[in-house]
């Protein structure tokens, strides 16, 4: 048989008795405070949380690893290429044929013997020299006024060194020197 009474609705109370003889559901808490109820779906959103904040922290340090690794590559890039101007700028002044210079055999220096004299190479060489690993004019203004009293004078600049003296009898001797920074 049939019931007549249509379906109580849920959020729909008429009174303390419903048709059909059903009591309202009520909810009484027992406890004297409050307790929180946390939905399961809502522990569901900590999770994603949580591992949002480890894909972002893993990604950030993958990005500062990147930019160090790039950084540091560049930075030995920049070495060899300054380490490299040395023998370039050995060919380039076309040294290889000249008594009185030579290039060492690790390739990052530069030896000047006898610039001047009959015997070494012209002075123009060690201008050319200072030109080709972008000496400062006033370091070769220093170099064609050192008397044998100054002793041996020193310059830097970039990632290069030239050691010089003069002696009227032996000439301009200088070292020109590729010094990696550290």
């Amino acid at each position: 048989m049939m019931n007549s009474d249509p379906a109580p609705h849920p959020y729909h109370q008429s009174g303390p008795h419903q048709p059909g003889g059903h009591e309202p559901e009520q909810f009484h808490n027992t406890s004297l405070s409050p307790s929180p109820v946390t939905p399961p779906r809502a522990r569901k959103h900590i999770w994603f949380g949580l591992g949002g904040i480890a894909i972002g922290f893993l990604l950030g340090v993958g990005l500062v690893g990147g930019v160090v690794g790039v950084n540091s590559l560049a930075a030995a890039n920049d070495h060899a290429a300054k380490a490299g101007l040395i023998a370039d700028a050995y060919e380039t002044c076309t040294l290889d044929s000249v008594d009185g210079a030579t290039l060492s055999a690790d390739k990052m220096s530069i030896d000047v013997s006898g610039a001047g004299k009959y015997f070494g190479p012209d002075i123009t060489d060690v201008h050319c020299l200072g030109d080709a690993l972008g000496m400062p004019d006033s370091v070769s203004s220093r170099m064609g006024q050192t008397r044998a009293l100054d002793g041996t004078q020193t310059a830097d600049w970039d990632s290069f060194t030239v050691s010089w003296n003069y002696h009227p009898d032996d000439g301009l001797g200088a070292i020109f020197e590729y010094v990696p920074e550290s």
